[in-house]
């Protein structure tokens, strides 16, 4: 059994699971900090199923962006211990994992965001906050849909742009010979 490969692993799977909870947790407490229109938890508690379908589609969603930022993260450890060649040190690994994931939390919480609040801007004629208070569930599937079409788009954005700013190991010179 390939020790190295089991921690690994492991590792794997407690920052999947450990940024999962996190996503979750923070991005209800954002929902909820966010909405001046209702209290999206009172609304909870009256079967308001237009807030429930935007919630669950919010967290999702984020989850869905930021686990595309995650795969580069843990490319890089892994790499880092299987590698023959240390191209980083220790406390560099840390930094950039931690800045990584950082950037892409940060990028899928404020894109979402902007992107409902873009949506409120193109349909002025709806007050979609007064229409969730209301119990409408229209709104809380159309808003639901323009959160996955913006994570859609977004996961493989963020993907390429966490994997741009992880340095890799140089393998060194390719001569091609005439």
């Amino acid at each position: 059994m390939n020790w190295t490969s089991v921690s690994l692993a492991l590792f794997e799977f407690l920052l999947s699971a450990g940024l999962g909870l996190l996503v979750v947790y923070v991005n209800y407490r954002m929902f909820i900090a966010t909405n001046p229109d209702y209290h999206a938890e009172q609304e909870m508690k009256r079967n308001n199923f237009g807030v429930a379908i935007l919630l669950a589609s919010l967290l999702v969603s984020a989850g869905l962006i930021v686990r595309e930022g995650v795969f580069p993260v843990t490319n890089l450890v892994r790499l880092y211990f299987t590698s023959p060649v240390e191209y980083v040190k220790g406390w560099q690994l840390v930094l950039l994992m931690l800045g990584h994931l950082v950037l892409v939390f940060v990028v899928a919480v404020y894109t979402i965001s902007l992107s409902l609040r873009f949506w409120g801007r193109l349909t002025p004629d709806i007050n979609e906050g007064e229409e969730l208070k209301k119990g409408n569930p229209s709104v809380g599937i159309v808003l639901a849909g323009v959160v996955a079409v913006m994570a859609i788009f977004i996961s493989d954005g963020i993907s390429k742009l966490s994997k741009s700013l992880i340095p890799q190991p140089s393998i060194g010179h390719v001569e091609i010979q005439r």
